[in-house]
């Protein structure tokens, strides 16, 4: 299984992104660190959009599935410089991750 995280540009700015997919659990917990941490700072991210910058709660859409595959997307009405720098956060966060997951998460970005 994987987990895929994919970042939006639009003119310079990140606009939004879209996170969904699971890990495997490891045997001896039944925990996947990485979907904890991944959940984590998608959370985070995600609240202090709506709860600190005051992105309307329509922009953040979760699609949940029945084999913990949820998906959650986010786009912004209107993107900023602080609100696309807070994405782009997000961005080098699960980059690094990804550098770690051996390949269970991929990460892009599209746009200009």
């Amino acid at each position: 299984m994987q987990i895929k995280a994919d970042f939006v540009r639009k003119h310079g700015l990140f606009s939004g992104f879209s996170v969904s997919g699971h890990d495997v659990a490891a045997e001896d917990t039944g925990i996947s660190v990485l979907c904890a941490a991944v959940s984590s700072a998608v959370q985070l991210t995600c609240n202090t959009l709506t709860e600190c910058f005051g992105v309307p709660a329509d922009a953040v859409q979760v699609i949940p599935a029945k084999n913990a595959q949820n998906q959650i997307t986010v786009r912004l009405p209107e993107p900023d410089p602080v609100q696309s720098k807070l994405i782009e956060g997000l961005l080098l966060h699960l980059n690094l991750l990804s550098e770690e997951s051996g390949g269970a998460l991929r990460v892009t970005v599209s746009g200009q």
